[in-house]
């Protein structure tokens, strides 16, 4: 298994997170995301069209998002706990996984990017989506320790990145005590890498 993968992706760093709380070895290839830009590169093209990263190669097949990549490690090596097979519990995480994918991707995510000057665009939509996203996420805190299932799950992991990365894109975090608590209980979890 191959993880091709940047220091400053917070999709990438999702994967390390379970790679690492898991003791899952995978053989990581650093991709330059701003010298030399090797996501947009024709030899990165091949692995992955959409010229992003993460990737993986897995089991001989190339996979392109992080949460596909989540999946298939929580299911291999996580068991029932970092995604549940009973259908209602699988929702609940993959409601979230989806919430990850929409608001804080092109919220927060999008913010930090423009911020960052790794993208273009006004910050005005972006930064509306971001402060919905992290009161969504604060008003479910206030009576959860976790996002899904009452214990962490590859929901948490999916979400974390951008959210703890949030002050990048302009957001008051500090403002979202309930989103700074389990930011906290989210790097308390042994082995969960808590650098970008």
């Amino acid at each position: 298994m191959k993880l091709y993968a940047a220091d400053n992706s917070g999709n990438s760093w999702k994967i390390r997170i379970l790679l690492s709380i898991l003791d899952v070895p995978c053989e990581r290839i650093d991709v330059d995301f701003f010298g030399k830009r090797e996501h947009k590169s024709p030899w990165f093209k091949e692995i992955n069209p959409r010229g992003q990263v993460p990737a993986m190669e897995i089991e001989g097949r190339y996979f392109w998002d992080s949460t596909a990549h989540l999946v298939y490690i929580a299911r291999k090596w996580g068991g029932e706990q970092w995604l549940p097979t009973d259908p209602l519990g699988m929702t609940e995480v993959m409601h979230w996984m989806a919430f990850a994918q929409n608001q804080i991707q092109f919220g927060l995510q999008w913010a930090r990017g423009i911020v960052l000057k790794l993208k273009t665009g006004d910050l005005e939509e972006p930064r509306r989506h971001g402060r919905l996203a992290l009161q969504i996420l604060n008003d479910h805190l206030q009576h959860n320790d976790w996002l899904a299932v009452g214990r962490t799950t590859i929901a948490d992991i999916a979400c974390y990145p951008y959210v703890a990365k949030s002050p990048e894109g302009g957001f008051d975090l500090p403002a979202y005590p309930n989103v700074v608590a389990w930011i906290k209980r989210c790097e308390a979890v042994p082995r969960w890498p808590a650098r970008l």
